[in-house]
């Protein structure tokens, strides 16, 4: 998406000449039934669009290289049906991307987990991980993509949080 500044003052308007492409991510709250949620992440601009029916939904908008974190978690009357996982940055135009759901044009998917044992202890590692002071934002990408390989290779059940870190 194109972001456009436009300056006005006494009935004229400029547009900058730099325009901003922007990746969208949406995230949707149903109560119960659905939590696809930012985990963080610093967006251009956030909207509210929709909040009927119990159902809350947002549109955040990053710059290029902008990090971010997404859980999507779902559940019917019988528990969890779906739970994922992401760390991406936007992208840029012209750049390669990939596909992740909710978010548009795409991203470049850092670390992502596939099922409820995956995402629990990714989400205890990210908790350790900012407890222990460090900024989720400035780390750099080798940190996510470890932990991504050593999450693939692991049994989740059995994993602990310190071992995706790699410390004792």
């Amino acid at each position: 998406m194109l972001a456009e500044v436009r300056y006005e003052r006494a009935g004229f308007t400029a547009v900058n000449a730099k325009p901003i492409y922007l990746t969208t991510v949406q995230t949707i709250f149903q109560e119960g039934r659905k939590n696809y949620r930012l985990l963080f992440g610093t967006p251009h601009r956030c909207e509210t669009q929709v909040c009927i029916e119990g159902l809350t939904r947002k549109v955040y908008q990053f710059a290029p290289d902008a990090r971010f974190a997404l859980d999507l978690w779902a559940c019917n009357r019988y528990g969890t049906i779906e739970w994922r996982c992401y760390v991406c940055e936007a992208i840029a135009p012209h750049t390669e991307a990939d596909t992740v759901p909710l978010v548009t044009p795409g991203a470049r998917v850092l670390l992502h987990t596939k099922g409820a044992a995956q995402s629990r202890l990714f989400l205890g590692w990210l908790a350790d991980f900012e407890s222990r002071g460090l900024d989720p934002l400035r780390c750099p990408a080798e940190i996510y993509e470890a932990v991504h390989f050593r999450l693939q290779g692991s049994r989740a059940d059995k994993t602990s949080i310190r071992t995706l870190s790699n410390l004792p």
